[in-house]
């Protein structure tokens, strides 16, 4: 039987205040869920129990996105980038944000399932999800998502691709913005670099970034979509997930990329 890490202290009072699940049951519930989940996908982050983890309330970038999904008259709408079992998601719901302004992203219907088996609220949850490829150019399931987000929420995502599949992941999440948005963000988390290396655009394996080639990557996501973004890296302090290939020297880093509007590209240009 697998052991459930020693700290399950935040998921155990999420499923507790959100999901009513009685505290006996929570060890013998997430077993069973890993189980299922492991049956179906052997992914690392099912494997190692990451689906576990939630966001620290205090950080300031959920701090922020939480007050913006809160306001009544607010149009924000977020989208949890590769969302897995949803755990981010029912945090935002528990937190008191509208599920109608809830969005998740994955490539495996089975995981959004488990999400709900997970925190039973598959008819109380009120989030969309889609399924499909963000690499995929001809996936047309994606469309759905067109014009609807303004915040965007990627935790261990970006470390998974090389740099040509980061930037039409970037270009795919422009058009996921709202029309006439000016103030939109993403942020979460990776595994990063403090020297990146050289582009190779033929290159598939995936690339970490550091503060300069994260920039440069979004730099190049705003020519092709006449936008601007600006980066903000810092170290999180934490123990570096799992990577394809064990990459040397990668450190876990927290990111926002925050959109400039496009008035103060102008007054840059004067």
């Amino acid at each position: 039987m697998p052991t459930l890490p020693d700290d399950i202290a935040p998921i155990r009072e999420l499923l507790i205040r959100y999901s009513k699940i009685p505290v006996d049951e929570i060890e013998p519930h997430l077993i069973r869920i890993r189980e299922a989940a492991w049956a179906s996908s052997r992914m690392p982050f099912i494997g190692r129990w990451k689906f576990l983890i939630i966001h620290d309330a205090n950080d300031s970038r959920y701090q922020q996105a939480l007050f913006r999904l809160r306001l009544s008259q607010s149009r924000d709408a977020l989208l949890d980038l590769g969302c897995g079992l949803g755990q981010a998601l029912r945090q935002f719901r528990d937190d008191g944000v509208e599920g109608s302004r809830l969005f998740g992203l994955d490539s495996s219907a089975h995981m959004v399932s488990s999400g709900y088996d997970l925190f039973q609220d598959r008819n109380s949850l009120g989030a969309h999800f889609t399924v499909g490829d963000l690499t995929d150019p001809d996936d047309q399931r994606l469309e759905e998502l067109n014009g609807q987000i303004s915040i965007i929420h990627a935790g261990s995502f970006f470390h998974l691709f090389s740099w040509k599949q980061q930037l039409y992941i970037g270009k795919r999440l422009v058009d996921f913005l709202q029309p006439g948005i000016r103030n939109a963000f993403i942020y979460g988390r990776h595994a990063g670099v403090t020297t990146a290396r050289e582009v190779d655009k033929n290159d598939s394996s995936p690339y970490l970034h550091n503060q300069e080639s994260f920039q440069r990557l979004w730099d190049e996501v705003g020519e092709l979509t006449r936008t601007k973004w600006k980066v903000e890296v810092e170290s999180s302090g934490e123990a570096v997930p799992w990577l394809p290939g064990n990459p040397k020297g990668a450190h876990p880093v927290n990111f926002t990329i925050y959109q400039v509007p496009r008035n103060e590209i102008k007054k840059s240009c004067l």
